[in-house]
């Protein structure tokens, strides 16, 4: 079986059926990367076949690049963003006593993976920046090939950042030596799988989430917001998700809901139980959550029964607070909330 064929059956598997824009990145995929192959003649000498893929959120780019990367290559390394920053930081904090230890992290890393996938590049401070930099042009020299998924164009990277002009290079560099591809915006698979989830025992969404978010996440305990500690049942880069029962218990406020919202793609909130007076605090608490979530059109999940999240608060003093509330969750509830989100 060719790799190409490889690839569209492990799409369709997960549930893409390849449209225009992604066949036609298969294809100047497949075009771009025989002029790369060690066979041929005409081989770049500048260059490894390098790709940066991009467009909006949802489009299936993690699984594509990851795709071909398990169909093409050996010796690969996937790491989310965020992942691969430590991953450096981690080979710095080994090489203290060099001068300028980057070109010696490139080394090491090169190594070990003969292509490297990024998912979700993106930078957000000067330092950062510095050191992804330096990093991805020592080790598309050292050989390595390189693919990058992102939001967002290599031009528009560190956008109205500090010092920006010291990543100019950079950026001048993908657009130079990768193949830029965008991914232009048609169906959102995953906000399509999550729409149609309807399923609420955690097992279950533990099993969902790892297979609609295709990167690394953490079926961790805790998670950290405003320099604190709150519950959670699971987080990623991409999301965060909460218990109801225990996350409203905790001293959470609106501050913190605007933070989450700023920090995460994706909120989900499972385990709900009817509330009546006994637990003002805890409806305060997601009365606020739930307003500030609508206002920021934050896309989310909320794993009940509908008639049970209409139902959630039993008791009397806050009807008037909460009438409001239960209409939006009526709404956030619908599929069609979701699908009329257009978050890129």
């Amino acid at each position: 079986m060719k790799d190409i064929e490889i690839v569209l059956e492990n799409l369709v598997s997960n549930g893409i059926k390849p449209d225009k824009a992604q066949k036609i990145f298969l294809e100047t995929f497949i075009d771009f990367d025989s002029r790369y192959r060690p066979s041929t003649i005409f081989r770049k000498q500048s260059g490894f076949g390098s790709i940066y893929l991009w467009g909006p959120v949802g489009r299936g780019k993690t699984l594509l690049l990851q795709s071909i990367a398990n169909s093409y290559f050996q010796n690969i390394g996937i790491f989310h963003f965020l992942e691969f920053m430590q991953l450096i930081h981690l080979n710095l904090s080994k090489l203290e006593s060099i001068k300028n230890p980057l070109p010696q992290v490139a080394k090491n890393i090169s190594k070990n993976y003969s292509v490297i996938f990024i998912d979700e590049f993106q930078v957000e401070d000067i330092a950062d920046a510095m050191i992804i930099g330096l990093i991805i042009q020592s080790l598309h020299h050292n050989g390595v090939r390189i693919m990058l998924s992102s939001n967002t164009a290599p031009d528009h990277l560190y956008k109205d950042g500090l010092q920006r002009d010291k990543f100019l290079k950079t950026i001048h560099f993908i657009e130079s030596e990768f193949m830029v591809f965008h991914l232009q915006g048609e169906e959102d698979y995953r906000l399509r799988e999550i729409a149609q989830f309807d399923t609420f025992a955690s097992d279950n969404i533990s099993e969902f989430l790892h297979h609609a978010f295709e990167g690394p996440w953490s079926k961790i305990n805790n998670f950290l917001i405003n320099g604190r500690e709150f519950s959670c049942e699971g987080q990623s880069p991409k999301f965060l998700w909460l218990s109801f029962q225990k996350f409203f218990s905790e001293p959470c406020g609106s501050k913190d809901f605007i933070e989450m919202c700023k920090s995460y793609e994706w909120i989900f909130i499972s385990d709900f139980h009817a509330c009546g007076d006994e637990h003002l605090d805890k409806i305060r608490r997601f009365i606020s959550f739930i307003d500030i979530a609508y206002q920021e059109k934050q896309r989310m999940k909320l794993f009940s029964q509908s008639t049970l999240l209409q139902n959630l608060y039993l008791g009397s003093k806050l009807d008037f607070l909460w009438e409001r509330s239960a209409s939006r969750l009526h709404e956030i509830y619908s599929k069609s909330y979701l699908e009329d989100l257009k978050i890129n």
